[in-house]
């Protein structure tokens, strides 16, 4: 991870959304996410809870169905542990084989919209 200037933040946010939202927002009919925000205790844990040979974290871009009540049809993230495997840094999510305790996927934070806090 690497700190980057709030300009170029700013920047590659409002990139994303001409070129990324918009267009899910008009093929999909929706408004779709614009960020998602995670309580500090629950990010805590969830660093904590990973196993001592973990090598970091994945972040995978995500939907929910049309069946998720808070968010139907949002974008998402889903936050996974990675291991060592195969001179690669694996997760959960791209091989359920790794899948002990400590490397679950992460989810539902709160989305916006809807909830814009």
């Amino acid at each position: 991870m690497k700190i980057i200037d709030l300009k170029t933040a700013k920047k590659m946010v409002d990139h994303y959304h001409t070129t990324r939202k918009n267009v899910i927002d008009k093929t999909h009919g929706i408004n779709d996410t614009r960020s998602v925000w995670f309580d500090i205790e629950s990010f805590k844990n969830f660093v904590n809870s990973l196993p001592a040979e973990a090598t970091g974290v994945r972040v995978h871009l995500a939907a929910y169905d049309e069946a998720e009540a808070k968010s139907p049809n949002q974008t998402t993230l889903v936050f996974a542990g990675t291991v060592s495997k195969d001179s690669d840094h694996t997760d959960a999510v791209s091989d359920s084989s790794i899948l002990t305790a400590g490397l679950e996927p992460l989810n539902f934070g709160k989305t916006c919209p809807p909830t814009c806090i």
